[in-house]
């Protein structure tokens, strides 16, 4: 691609490899990375595929999701700015998962002899890719837990906290920084899109929510806290 930012000139301090790789390492790497564009709704890679590598954030919004038995598609994370996506395989694997860009995102593409090398070479970033693995299980393990157990309600309150805990609010109109689609809530809950407009528009006349345009304000995040306060959801709070 002609616009290519070097490792140097990105101004993601969030990204993974910039925060615990050292100016030796992020040179060889920098060598090898390949720097991917995408649109919103550009599958960077699909569930089956065989893992080459992982790819790094470096600007935009992707949902993870699995197909089911029944081909319906259940979005298991959400991921922003300086994460990793397609680290849960490596060698000859194939992917369990979709990554889909939400919206214009960039990506960084480390091949798997590269990161291998770098693992080997680098205890530090060992240790913390283990650390990001063990939070990210426990942290999807307790919230499909908690899912089980909620009901409508409940599921459509802590989506809206969870998608504002990893997007943030816009901070010009106070909107929840990245808009799903009703569907798209609807697979992150388990839940029909039609039970997720019903819901929206129970909160919206409850005050606790706004609907702008395609967007929501959460305008009471203390009362949807309340909906679903005895599951604990503070448990599974995004970690960079």
């Amino acid at each position: 691609m002609n616009n290519k930012i070097t490792c140097k000139e990105c101004d993601n301090a969030a990204c993974f490899i910039k925060r615990r790789c050292s100016a030796e390492w992020l040179k060889k790497i920098e060598l090898k990375k390949i720097q991917i564009e995408h649109k919103a709704k550009d599958v960077i890679f699909r569930e089956g595929g065989y893992v080459e590598g992982v790819y790094f954030i470096q600007k935009g919004k992707v949902k993870i999701a699995a197909k089911g038995a029944d081909n319906k598609e259940q979005i298991v994370r959400l991921a922003i700015e300086g994460q990793i996506l397609g680290h849960r395989g490596s060698g000859d694997e194939k992917y369990p998962i979709s990554a889909v860009a939400l919206c214009d995102t960039t990506v960084c593409f480390i091949d798997n002899d590269t990161l291998y090398d770098a693992f080997m070479n680098i205890p530090k970033l060992t240790i913390q890719m283990m650390e990001f693995y063990s939070r990210e299980l426990r942290k999807t393990e307790i919230r499909m837990k908690y899912l089980t157990q909620m009901n409508v309600k409940e599921k459509i309150a802590e989506a809206l906290l969870f998608i504002k805990q990893i997007f943030g609010i816009n901070p010009g109109d106070g909107t929840l920084n990245g808009s799903l689609s009703r569907q798209e809530i609807a697979d992150l809950t388990g839940v029909m899109a039609e039970q997720v407009s019903r819901e929206l528009g129970e909160f919206e006349k409850g005050n606790l929510i706004k609907k702008t345009g395609r967007r929501l304000k959460l305008i009471n995040e203390h009362g949807l806290r309340e909906i679903v306060k005895k599951y604990g959801i503070e448990q599974y709070a995004e970690q960079k």
